[in-house]
């Protein structure tokens, strides 16, 4: 489960409605009884519902229908409707499809991504970046995991990856293993990572028995060849492929020889398409 605070709902909401609905006010559309349901308009892997869950309380909306984050469904299908007064469910509408639309189209094209490498590769590891679009980590974290992927970073306090602008204050690669051995004690047994530029500079890491080697816009042809000498030094090292790693491509990475797959890929593209619809829950006149 991951977890969004109440204030983190209340922020989602107040965004759209920051006051009150004024269309629905003037109308005198506030307090009828009301249902909403919200239905797919093609296949998609249907994400936060939990969180739409959450607004509804927030809102007195009582769910008659509810599909947990993860779930593949086809087009036309409904599922999710709740039950409350008009004048909510006008103010909460384009929150929810907001949510529902963004978070599901990353879910959706991350299940197409992992789908299609484990199909080349059922034991690759794909895991997306911390390259997110700012404000919307949780949401895209979350959405990540129900289409079936990994997160490489969450952030910088809980990983190790060593980029080439980390050492070069050291002096170069030269004097990275003396200072990842005094200070390994301090990762809290935690992997490290180190991300290199060529073919070069990827067998010295190896050489010096490093967890993770990160391989930063290298060609499948390229991992598979660094592959085979890295394993002659450090079998146990891992590789991990970074860069340019999208849906076209994705399965010649996953047959390189690399473990882990980098990718931003799932992250950008477009919203799932879902209507969402408002009735009476009787006739007005």
């Amino acid at each position: 489960m991951l977890y969004f605070t109440d204030q983190e709902i209340d922020q989602l909401m107040t965004e759209d409605v920051p006051f009150f609905d004024l269309t629905t006010s003037l109308l005198r559309l506030e307090n009828k009884p009301a249902k909403i349901q919200i239905s797919t308009r093609e296949s998609a892997v249907v994400c936060c519902t939990e969180e739409v869950m959450k607004i509804f309380r927030k809102t007195d909306i009582q769910p008659t229908l509810f599909t947990p984050s993860g779930e593949y469904l086809e087009k036309g299908v409904k599922f999710m409707e709740g039950e409350g007064l008009s004048g909510n469910l006008f103010a909460i509408s384009r929150t929810i499809e907001n949510l529902l639309r963004y978070a599901s189209g990353i879910a959706t094209r991350t299940r197409l991504l992992v789908e299609k490498a484990r199909h080349a590769n059922p034991d690759i590891v794909l895991a997306t970046t911390r390259k997110i679009i700012p404000y919307t980590r949780k949401i895209a974290i979350k959405a990540v995991k129900a289409g079936g992927a990994t997160i490489h970073r969450f952030g910088l306090s809980e990983s190790v990856l060593i980029y080439r602008n980390h050492y070069n204050f050291l002096g170069g690669l030269d004097h990275l293993e003396k200072r990842i051995r005094e200070q390994r004690i301090h990762t809290g047994g935690k992997r490290i990572t180190v991300e290199v530029n060529s073919p070069e500079d990827a067998l010295k890491v190896a050489a010096t028995g490093i967890d993770v080697i990160q391989l930063d816009k290298f060609s499948p042809a390229d991992i598979k060849h660094l592959r085979k000498e890295i394993s002659k030094t450090n079998p146990k090292t891992l590789l991990a492929a970074a860069g340019d790693i999208v849906l076209n491509n994705v399965q010649d990475f996953a047959l390189s020889g690399a473990d882990i797959l980098v990718t931003t890929w799932p992250y950008y593209g477009e919203p799932a398409d879902m209507g969402v619809t408002i009735q009476p829950i009787f006739d007005l006149y």
